[in-house]
């Protein structure tokens, strides 16, 4: 559905779903320009009705309202989080876990290939956090991921004994065969690879330029020259480089015999490599109507970044056909007003299989052109990028590659138990014994825990994955006071 109470220059597509900025602005009509000033802001958050201005004088556009610039404002929720932090957060993805809790400390890794799981991974350690001992699991399995704190006192095993701990997660999600020490000196390199294949360093981002009454695709790809404004707002992304010869991440451009066009733009912002596939810097064919050449990098991407100059003309996100595209982030400026700094509206559309992700508009959504908004822009399409894997095509994919790793690294981890490299199971190295009653009880498994993290990528009901997520919810009434 369409938010009436914000332009979002956008056209309500199905399949899409359009972020709110929660701000009533007023519209302007088809013979006004949009003046976005700080006064008609703050009228509107008191309540007042803003009535559209008429069309001004020619003179009067390259004019800022200095009036406007001198009435003291609230800072808005962004800029006191720039102010503090120089920067917004990254949305953290599941593949991180192994490498923020495990690796680099002292933990064990078991394996099983179970009959209806496949291959399935355990990495566990040991944690005092508040004064409270727990156990920290992280069970991999093609489709599924469980992360989980388990309080010790919920855990009526041995505790002194490791492989009666592991022993009763294993029976408890009915794992068979039992899971199996694979303590290689490599399994926590393998592991931490089986996770970088899902965590990209390195992003392609489409960037198109939308002029004044271009609505098909063939009109916005058919743009060849950059106006200021654009060059200006390229500027703020990233660095101008030339191909030939360019050695960091090339985003599928060629680089060698300039194929791909003679230059593009190009950042590493928080040690992420960014290649932006600029529509205008792409090859160029006057008699091909359909600029196969510059759809066929745009249209591999994700994300695509929409500049819009322009006053009275709305952008669809099904004008560009393509099966990648889940995000389009669309930042508007009109060439009419002349803003020294240049002011930024931003709009933001996404498949509706896409959530919302971080920062979001209703924090903030118009922005004076400076490194607050570049940070915030670059977060927006990082983000946007990772929230985009959740999405069916794209979870697909990632789960027949998933699919394939665990098994190779199952399959080591087995043929190395047969022959006997992998150290005796009842090693304990520096597992230490845990609680005040090491008596052997009936375990009932995990009663409380303090934080999870599950990621279902294919929305399978079979039995052993339901109790999988089970040991992720349960709650044991002894230990409530855990759930504060």
């Amino acid at each position: 559905e369409f938010c009436e109470d914000y332009p979002h220059n956008l056209i309500p597509t199905p399949g899409y779903w359009i972020e709110c900025s929660r701000q009533k602005i007023a519209f302007p009509n088809q013979h006004t320009i949009w003046d976005d000033s700080e006064s008609e802001h703050e009228d509107a958050a008191r309540g007042i009705t803003v009535e559209p201005q008429l069309e001004r004088n020619c003179s009067d556009l390259y004019e800022d309202d200095e009036d406007s610039d001198n009435v003291p404002r609230k800072k808005t929720a962004i800029e006191e989080q720039w102010e503090q932090q120089q920067g917004f957060e990254l949305t953290s993805v599941e593949q991180e876990t192994y490498e923020k809790y495990f690796y680099g400390t002292e933990h064990w890794n078991y394996f099983t290939n179970d009959e209806d799981l496949g291959p399935v991974i355990l990495s566990i350690k040991q944690e005092t956090i508040n004064g409270r001992d727990q156990f920290r699991i992280l069970v991999r399995a093609i489709s599924y991921t469980v992360h989980g704190l388990i309080p010790a006192s919920c855990v009526f095993a041995d505790r002194y004994n490791r492989e009666e701990v592991v022993r009763s997660l294993g029976k408890e999600v009915n794992l068979n065969p039992p899971l199996t020490l694979g303590q290689l000196p490599d399994t926590p390199e393998e592991l931490l690879k089986l996770d970088q294949v899902f965590i990209k360093s390195e992003l392609k981002v489409g960037v198109i330029y939308v002029k004044e009454g271009q609505y098909t695709e063939e009109q916005i790809l058919d743009n060849n020259e950059n106006s200021p404004l654009f060059e200006e707002f390229l500027q703020l992304l990233g660095d101008k480089v030339r191909l030939r010869g360019f050695d960091k991440y090339k985003g599928g451009l060629d680089t060698v015999h300039d194929l791909t066009g003679l230059y593009s733009v190009y950042t590493n912002w928080r040690s992420i490599e960014i290649m932006f596939h600029v529509s205008t810097q792409l090859p160029y064919e006057k008699h091909d109507p359909q600029k196969l050449q510059r759809k066929r990098h745009i249209g591999n991407d994700i994300v695509c970044v929409v500049f819009l100059e322009a006053d009275n003309t709305a952008f669809s996100p099904a004008c560009i056909k393509s099966h990648f595209l889940h995000t389009f982030i669309l930042v508007r400026v009109s060439a009419r007003i002349k803003r020294k700094p240049t002011r930024y509206e931003v709009s933001v559309v996404t498949r509706d299989e896409v959530g919302a992700y971080k920062p979001y508009l209703w924090e903030q959504s118009v922005f004076e052109k400076g490194p607050m908004f570049r940070e915030w822009l670059l977060t927006k399409i990082v983000n946007g990028e990772r929230a985009s894997y959740s999405a069916p095509k794209f979870a697909r994919m990632q789960e027949r590659t998933r699919s394939q790793m665990l098994e190779d690294i199952v399959a080591n981890l087995a043929n190395h138990a047969e022959t006997g490299q992998i150290p005796k199971p009842y090693r304990r190295g520096s597992w230490r014994p845990i609680g005040e009653d090491p008596c052997m009880l009936r375990v009932t498994l995990l009663g409380t825990v303090a934080m999870v993290t599950a990621m279902d990528t294919r929305k399978a009901n079979c039995r052993e994955m339901d109790s999988l997520r089970c040991i992720a919810h349960r709650s044991c009434d002894p230990f409530a006071d855990q759930k504060k």
